[in-house]
């Protein structure tokens, strides 16, 4: 039996509502799939985002001396005392101390035997041969010399007034002399001693009391005397045709972050605290034009005042290619090539140093390292991540600067000398914390400044210390000149 019209328009309208049904739960699906998708979307991009900030991190951590800017005083040292058990620890070779002149020896005791010590005999007798010598150095034992000076007063019988004796030229009107106060300032300011602990043992050495307040006093007298050798030295820097070396590093005053500066050369260094770490403030350290400055540095951006004979310092760039060497993929094939390229083009320069390669033998092979050298860059510029690539692209656009040295005579490829000038103040700076006032910062500038420029020349600190207050206070600078190292 056929179906009636009726059936069939009922069956129909009941197909219409389960197609509609479907198209809506259709609609509801799509709806549905589409927010996932959308949300999928956002959980890849956080996680791409957490991975990258998870290399990030990973790569902080490894970061130290040896591929980033950071000082070696901040890595994490190692425990060493497995393997040093392992391992043999092989004896040094002794040297003989050599014996004093005859001239400064101030006694001679002669040993003697009254029996033989092998069998008792007391009928010893000398047998001809020279005498064996020990020379001993031993400390005197030592006081301070207490001076009294007795200023008489007068009347004047013309004028009425009364007047006081002065002091003798060259005596400070203080508590303590010259010489007392250079081992002072050298005590604290050249060899770091907390002044509690300078303090200390001036007192167990010369039976001395010094107050805290007067070590400051002291520090700040001793910066007037200085200042006149302080701003010859930043003359000799500047003007002097020796290559210079610039570099910076925190320091702390007050509580705030300031920055040390150094400017240094062969036989000098002159270091300069300021605010901020600026163009503003390297131009406040050179004091003129520095277009025609032979100089190192690294890559901050103030150093860009300088001009076609800025050589930047390869040690730098190996420490930043090591980074990427320590990555996967291709930076890391491209920065080690470049670590070792760049380290095989210092140590072709010291070999030349030394004196082991001629000038054509070392820029021969520097031809060679060079030409590979900027390969690997156009490789890291092309293959290498985004940092790489800018970097690689940076570097090919100032390629002259990493080899102004192979053209200036008594150029260094790197930084390193400034870097260990700046390595005493690092080292003051985490056992002091800084310092708290102007007169402080005057202070460690000035006797930095003395203390590494006459170490460069081979000179006795101390002594120039004690003759530059002497001749503060007798109205002369004649002993705080400064005097270029040969």
């Amino acid at each position: 039996m056929k179906p009636s019209y009726e059936d069939l328009e009922a069956e129909l309208s009941q197909t219409k509502v389960k197609l509609s049904r479907t198209r809506a739960e259709l609609n509801q699906t799509k709806a549905e799939l589409s927010q996932t998708k959308s949300e999928l979307s956002k959980i890849q991009g956080l996680l791409t985002h957490a991975l990258q900030e998870l290399a990030r991190l990973k790569e902080q951590v490894r970061l130290n001396s040896k591929n980033s800017s950071k000082p070696p005083s901040t890595d994490q040292k190692s425990d060493t005392s497995k393997s040093r058990k392992k391992k043999r620890e092989k004896g040094r070779k002794g040297i003989a101390r050599k014996s004093f002149p005859p001239e400064e020896v101030d006694q001679r005791i002669k040993c003697t035997e009254a029996a033989c010590p092998h069998c008792g005999e007391k009928s010893l007798k000398p047998n001809g041969q020279p005498p064996e010598t020990i020379q001993q150095a031993e400390l005197p034992e030592i006081k301070a010399i207490i001076t009294e000076y007795e200023l008489l007063k007068y009347g004047c019988t013309c004028c009425g007034k009364s007047s006081t004796a002065r002091l003798p030229p060259g005596i400070p009107a203080s508590a303590f002399g010259p010489k007392l106060m250079g081992l002072v300032a050298t005590l604290t300011g050249v060899f770091h001693l907390a002044k509690r602990e300078a303090i200390i043992l001036i007192k167990a050495l010369y039976g001395v009391d010094i107050g805290i307040g007067s070590v400051t006093n002291i520090e700040e007298r001793t910066s007037a005397a200085l200042d006149p050798f302080y701003q010859q030295v930043h003359t000799h820097v500047m003007k002097s045709n020796l290559c210079k070396h610039f570099d910076e590093t925190s320091w702390r005053d007050q509580g705030r972050r300031h920055f040390v500066w150094l400017a240094s050369c062969q036989d000098a260094a002159f270091y300069m605290i300021d605010r901020h770490r600026n163009i503003e403030a390297f131009q406040k350290l050179v004091r003129q034009d520095v277009k025609e400055f032979a100089a190192v540095t690294d890559r901050y951006g103030v150093y860009n005042l300088l001009g076609v004979k800025h050589q930047y310092c390869l040690a730098h760039l190996i420490r930043e290619f090591r980074k990427y060497a320590e990555r996967d993929g291709p930076d890391q094939a491209i920065g080690d090539a470049l670590v070792k390229e760049l380290s095989q083009i210092c140590a072709i320069h010291r070999e030349y140093r030394k004196g082991h390669l001629s000038l054509p033998q070392r820029n021969r092979r520097l031809g060679y390292r060079k030409k590979r050298a900027e390969t690997w860059l156009y490789d890291g510029f092309a293959n290498g991540s985004d940092k790489l690539s800018k970097l690689s692209e940076k570097l090919l656009d100032q390629f002259s600067h990493l080899w102004v040295f192979t053209k200036i005579h008594n150029m260094e490829p790197t930084n390193n000398l400034a870097e260990r000038d700046l390595r005493k103040l690092v080292v003051w700076r985490k056992k002091s914390y800084g310092t708290r006032s102007a007169r402080g910062k005057r202070f460690v500038e000035r006797i930095t400044t003395a203390a590494q420029t006459l170490k460069k020349q081979g000179e006795d600190v101390l002594r120039f210390i004690q003759e530059t207050i002497e001749s503060f206070y007798a109205g002369s600078e004649s002993s705080s000149v400064f005097k270029p190292g040969t």
